[in-house]
């Protein structure tokens, strides 16, 4: 069987990490949102706001990670075709746009790689919360989103997703993926 890369993105704060929990809990394989991990490094490090204060360190070892989790797709046993991702490569060059960093090799590098469906997650203010890994107010997280859908829109099909529960969502989700095959 062959798997399918499903990606969730959009802005930060929108809901992304709690659906792929949701999947997650009901048996589907999940890569978890990588750059927390490259945030909680770099905060022991005394870094503050790394992707801000070294855009190109942070995107390379973020670009390492998500190829990682990209690669490992071919190593899980699962009994589903979907494998979800939490962002995916081309959220990187979204976010370097987003500060004026963006590059044509950057934009190279990302394009390499491709999903079978993204579902985008606007951004949503009822449910934003700052965290240990989230430092920006919503509107800096909601200006991330318009680099986020452009980016994809250019090589992917998107899919939007309603703001709802969770459940609803991953209903939504789950009947999309049907449609799509």
């Amino acid at each position: 069987m062959k798997k399918k890369r499903i990606v969730i993105s959009g802005g930060p704060g929108a809901g992304k990490t709690s659906l792929i929990n949701g999947l997650n809990k009901l048996g589907y394989s999940t890569f978890e949102e990588y750059s927390r991990t490259l945030i909680e490094i770099a905060k022991n490090e005394g870094k503050s706001r790394y992707f801000l204060s070294e855009p190109y360190a942070f995107s390379e070892a973020l670009f390492t990670g998500r190829k990682q989790q990209y690669e490992d797709l071919n190593k899980l046993n699962t009994e589903f075709p979907h494998v979800f991702f939490d962002r995916g490569i081309h959220d990187i060059y979204a976010y370097l746009k987003a500060i004026g960093k963006d590059t044509k090799s950057w934009e190279k590098r990302v394009n390499e790689f491709q999903y079978d469906l993204v579902f985008l997650l606007s951004p949503w203010k009822e449910i934003y919360q700052e965290d240990e890994q989230r430092t920006e107010n919503f509107e800096e997280a909601a200006h991330y989103f318009s680099f986020i859908e452009a980016v994809y829109k250019q090589s992917h099909e998107i899919v939007y997703v309603p703001q709802d529960t969770v459940a609803s969502r991953i209903s939504f989700i789950e009947d999309k993926l049907k449609l799509h095959g």
